[in-house]
């Protein structure tokens, strides 16, 4: 397939992108739902890593609001004026302490805050006099006074463009004091709330843009010290048009305070948004190929092609609800990552003659072990079934079944699909059986593939999904594929190409970055190793969860699982049954299912293993040799461990 613009596929972050997203940015479909242009009071929007939050929000900035790309602007887009703040983590946390009280600290963030939204909202008066709106022009920019200035003091300008490059001197200022406060002087800002006001108020007083209206979203804002988030809070909690302050963040902020006595929740005081749960599975797909095929159509320079004509406006959000319309999507993308059924897998293994050396290898090791060593041709000559050949060394290995009992099994199995085989044996066991027999090779197993399954290892993140579609085409490219299809086992090398770099990314999540990547390459070598044990009891264990033990969790145990979960490492699950003899489980965790091609496990949601709350300890925060007395515990096979040593699982 010819690309012409690489580059579009390989943006998959949102800051990878420019502030002005027009013709960039693909309409969600729960869009309308959100209903952010129309907001009377200040919103609360949460989603994981990679869920679209900060595309969404770049899109309801000025910049692409006012985007020189644009044809036409209708007069309502000045009701809502919005400004993307993204929290600049080192500098807000370096105002904190150094001798200076958390009561100033309040008052000299919020005076920080106010400065740059400021100059945000000169440069979005500005923008809307450059566009192509026409009931404000450059003109009419020029002849702004905002008299209302030299009250806060004498310096202030009050013409348009000396005030902003005035604001702007300021905040240089104030960055400079920041980062020498023995050294210099703290500037003087402007006072918070009452100045913004007072900007807008002046702005408004222009008939031209009477019906302006600011909406500044603060962008992960858990990040800030508490006591600037309690600052924010205090905007948020008093937001009205024509001054509304939302934010976005990956988890609802713990932090509910305000700089006064009050606090606030989503009640009274905002209206709470999680974009993980406005998708159901379907929708997810559906928009997921939507934005690969709309980038597919850029990237050939294709720009009006089918796809980038429905998802750029909100007015194709009609036509993209219809059957017919998702039925041709969904067609269009499998028929680019299609997938090989599961039973075929095994047919293609069994054929494959090294794969087929080791099958026979492991029936023959299990007979012998079970003294019934003359029957090996007799299970070798059942290749015509391989779905169910292939799972055999484990039911040999299992000391439940006898081998004669596994014969007469898939002597049923193949006149005509019954038994045991048919009932249960293929379907719990077959996807870990393969997974074992590539294993050895370093071969990717096939069972990676598929549109439907990128969706499932993807998760609800879009920018997963993208990775792992262009690292298709990366190894599409390197193998000199050409053509519309990617082959099932180019897929299957992207996925753990794409699996690699993502979780060598973890060290980079926050200041449990590098802790957090250990836990992955444990835990995630733990259901490696014990999926990899001869009888295979439990093929499938890529979930875990804390059931027992003699102690609550620590401190540094409940801080390492929140931040698993907020940047999606583990996903919490509703409960599944469990066979301990205590019940029912609190909670289970799933690996994210991005992980599974690492460690060759499944992506599916089946099984999970039971750890105490010691046991937790050991595998999240333990030394190598706690790690490695875990492993000993749970591992009944010791050969098995070189397995997990040898791919770096060690602390």
């Amino acid at each position: 397939m010819k690309i012409v613009d690489h580059a579009v596929l390989a943006k998959t972050r949102a800051e990878e992108h420019e502030a002005d997203v027009w013709g960039r940015f693909y309409i969600p479909p729960y869009f309308q739902l959100l209903s952010l242009k129309s907001a009377t009071r200040s919103v609360y929007i949460i989603g994981k890593r990679g869920c679209g939050k900060t595309m969404l929000l770049k899109y309801m900035d000025y910049h692409t609001a006012f985007s020189p790309r644009r044809t036409e602007i209708p007069a309502e887009e000045l009701r809502h004026v919005g400004i993307y703040w993204r929290v600049d983590t080192q500098f807000c946390n370096s105002m904190k302490a150094r001798g200076i009280d958390e009561e100033n600290w309040k008052s000299t963030f919020e005076n920080y805050f106010a400065v740059v939204i400021s100059i945000e909202i000169m440069r979005a008066v500005k923008a809307i006099a450059e566009s192509c709106y026409e009931g404000f022009s450059l003109a009419d920019h020029a002849k702004l006074s905002f008299v209302s200035m030299p009250d806060f003091h004498a310096d202030f300008p009050t013409s348009p463009n000396e005030l902003e490059r005035y604001l702007e001197g300021r905040r240089r200022a104030f960055s400079t004091w920041v980062s020498n406060m023995g050294a210099v002087s703290q500037p003087l800002l402007p006072p918070g709330r009452t100045f913004i006001e007072a900007l807008i108020g002046d702005l408004k007083t222009v008939p031209m843009l009477a019906e302006l209206a600011i909406y500044v979203y603060v962008d992960e804002v858990e990040n800030l010290v508490p006591y600037q988030r309690r600052v924010l809070n205090t905007y948020l909690k008093h937001s009205q048009k024509p001054f509304i302050v939302s934010f976005t963040s990956k988890e609802l902020s713990d932090e509910s305070g305000t700089t006064g006595s009050e606090s606030v929740n989503a009640t009274h005081d905002f209206r709470l948004i999680s974009l993980d749960t406005l998708l159901d599975d379907t929708s997810r797909n559906v928009f997921f190929a939507e934005v690969y095929l709309a980038n597919l159509d850029l990237a050939r320079g294709a720009k009006e092609g089918q796809f980038i004509s429905a998802v750029l406006s909100p007015s194709g959000l009609s036509l993209r609800q219809t059957s017919q319309y998702r039925d041709n999507t969904l067609r269009a993308i499998r028929t680019r990552f299609p997938s090989r059924p599961i039973k075929e897998v095994a047919r293609d293994a069994v054929a494959e003659p090294r794969i087929n050396r080791i099958l026979s290898e492991r029936v023959e090791k299990a007979l012998e072990k079970r003294k019934a060593s003359s029957l090996l041709n007799e299970f070798i000559a059942y290749s015509d079934v391989p779905d169910a050949l292939v799972i055999v060394p484990a039911l040999l290995n299992r000391d439940s079944r006898t081998p004669t009992e596994v014969l007469d099994a898939l002597a049923l199995y193949r006149k005509d699909g019954s038994g045991a085989f048919g009932t249960s044996w293929v379907h719990n066991n077959l996807v870990g059986a393969l997974l074992e027999l590539y294993r050895p090779y370093q071969s990717i197993c096939p069972i990676y593939s598929g549109f439907d399954t990128f969706c499932t290892m993807a998760s609800n993140n879009l920018r997963h999904f993208l990775i792992l579609a262009y690292k298709a085409l990366e190894v599409a490219e390197l193998l000199d594929e050409e053509g519309e299809s990617f082959g099932i086992e180019t897929q299957a090398t992207a996925a753990y190409e794409a699996s690699e770099k993502l979780v060598d990314e973890i060290r980079t999540f926050g200041e449990y970055g590098e802790r957090l990547r250990m836990f992955v390459l444990r835990i995630g070598g733990l259901f490696r190793a014990l999926q990899a044990q001869p009888a295979m009891s439990e093929p499938e264990q890529n979930q875990f969860t804390i059931n027992s033990g003699s102690r609550s969790l620590l401190t540094d145990e409940v801080k390492l699982i929140r931040e698993a979960m907020k940047y999606a490492i583990i996903i919490e699950q509703l409960e599944t049954k469990t066979k301990s003899a205590i019940g029912w489980d609190v909670v289970d965790y799933q690996l994210n299912p991005i992980y599974a091609p690492y460690f060759q496990i499944s992506y599916r949601r089946k099984r999970k293993i039971e750890l105490s709350v010691e046991d937790f300890g050991m595998l999240a925060l333990g030394t190598e040799n706690d790690y490695r007395a875990l492993c000993t515990k749970m591992i009944k096979d010791d050969p098995l461990l070189p397995t997990i040593k040898q791919m770096g699982f060690w602390a």
